[in-house]
């Protein structure tokens, strides 16, 4: 009897799940419905590719799926058959009186439980005022899928291989002239290494330098995961103020008169939480501590290139010319979060150690990726993304702020930030933020609790990542809440 296989085979071409592999779960769905029995020969490679309309080499690798499963035998000058030894894929049922004795199994490894480190949520809300994130619907996706496919169709074998742990020298090397040109900076690709995102620069910093018990000065408001991974280091966290102009430096060479201490963690830029620029003057003297008491400044630019006002400082890597700035950033907030690459720039012998210690977490980084940045870096594609989202940015800025205070400017203070994605708000005390953020939630509107900052009754509102509309229908969902 004639298998009817253009019928029992439900092919959807407008799928993103591979037509091939679709070809292969239908034979085997089939298979396994006792329709296709043990010993039913399938069509030749050639018949079924006619039959379907698809392209021979499709099936060809329909059918290496299905052999290589163990589903289908093939014998040289006979044809293609239903195996007589079928794979055996029944799963394992446990009984209710299995789950039972799991659930009452104490048995626990001996190991130390980390109560210092707090996963962040997933936001799932459409709107949202997240902490100052980019709008993924402007990254620019196609040349970066252009890009990421040409190497892996047409790049190099070496491509494909373990390579530096370093990062791709092709985007140190671009990179090292990118922040030399644009940053003020005096670095060369062997000071460069990258890694995945800020946050594991941050922590490999943290484990280079510091041993435990070593003495660590953040501000009293601080970006909390790098409280977090130093406390988690066993570094002591020495606490300095903020106001209006950044960190208080005055207050650093107080402690370093009683104590030893190793280094100053900083976002000089647009300072986290509060987005407050560290002015000229207090530069200028961070550094002359830095070489009077011989510490390290731990500098996070993680958003440099996004200020408003006028053109962005130099960075204090710009004016180090003692190696005591470690200059830590990401390509994060220029494109999308899910795209890791982040770096560290410092002497070489640093650089060298931190090399080490990424080897044991993280063989290497994306090369194809950061092949593909180097490229977006040198053909100006980043540049112009930079500058297209810096006006949208600043609109959206502009808008969220006039928006806030017209509609809740009593109960919410804050100040234009100069640059970054993301206002630092202080809500009146009669409003309690840890009891206010999970009512909105319920309404669609996602905003931080406010328990990184418990005496300051404040949050960062993201104002990047919605546009007009979507910012108008947070806004009403927040003074609802509110009001």
């Amino acid at each position: 009897m004639e298998i009817p296989f253009k019928t029992l085979l439900d092919i959807k071409k407008d799928s993103s799940l591979p037509v091939y592999v679709q070809i292969a779960n239908e034979i085997i769905k089939n298979i396994q419905s006792g329709i296709l029995k043990k010993g039913t020969k399938l069509l030749s490679s050639r018949q079924m590719a006619e039959l379907l309309a698809l392209h021979r080499k499709t099936v060809v690798a329909a059918y290496d799926e299905l052999y290589s499963q163990g589903w289908i035998e093939i014998f040289p000058k006979k044809g293609t058959f239903i195996a007589q030894h079928l794979p055996n894929v029944k799963p394992v049922q446990l009984s209710k009186q299995d789950f039972e004795a799991k659930s009452k199994d104490d048995f626990s490894m001996n190991f130390t439980k980390n109560t210092l480190v707090k996963i962040p949520p997933i936001i799932t809300q459409r709107l949202a005022f997240n902490d100052g994130l980019p709008d993924v619907r402007l990254a620019p996706r196609d040349e970066l899928a252009r890009l990421y496919a040409h190497y892996i169709k047409f790049g190099e074998p070496s491509v494909l291989q373990y390579t530096s742990v370093y990062g791709a020298l092709r985007l140190r090397e671009v990179f090292a002239k990118v922040l030399n040109e644009t940053r003020g900076m005096n670095t060369s690709p062997e000071q460069i290494i990258t890694t995945r995102g800020s946050q594991m620069a941050i922590y490999l910093v943290g484990l280079a330098l510091f041993e435990k018990g070593d003495e660590v000065i953040v501000g009293d408001l601080n970006y909390p995961a790098t409280n977090m991974t130093f406390a988690t280091l066993g570094a002591k966290l020495n606490t300095i103020p903020i106001d209006e102009e950044g960190i208080v430096v005055d207050a650093i060479e107080e402690i370093c008169r009683q104590k030893s201490i190793k280094a100053i963690y900083v976002t000089s830029h647009h300072y986290h939480p509060t987005t407050v620029t560290l002015t000229p003057e207090r530069r200028i003297k961070l550094l002359a501590l830095a070489e009077k008491y011989r510490f390290y400044i731990l500098e996070d630019d993680y958003d440099y290139d996004f200020h408003y006002a006028n053109r962005p400082v130099l960075p204090l890597a710009s004016a180090d010319r003692h190696g005591l700035v470690v200059y830590i950033g990401s390509f994060t907030k220029k494109i999308a979060p899910t795209f890791r690459v982040g770096y560290v720039v410092a002497k070489q012998e640093i650089i060298e150690e931190l090399a080490k210690l990424r080897r044991i977490i993280d063989r290497q980084g994306d090369t194809i990726l950061e092949l593909s940045l180097a490229d977006m870096l040198e053909n100006g594609t980043l540049k112009r993304h930079a500058a297209k989202v810096l006006k949208i940015y600043r609109e959206r800025r502009d808008f969220t702020c006039d928006l806030l205070k017209k509609e809740l400017g009593d109960v919410i203070n804050f100040k234009v930030p100069d640059g970054g994605m993301a206002i630092w708000a202080k809500f009146d005390k009669d409003i309690s933020l840890i009891e206010l953020a999970p009512k909105l939630i319920k309404n669609g509107l996602y905003i931080s609790d406010g328990a990184a900052y418990p005496t300051e009754n404040a949050c960062r509102i993201g104002f990047a990542s919605m546009n007009f509309k979507e910012t108008e229908d947070a806004v009403k969902i927040l003074k609802n809440g509110i009001l």
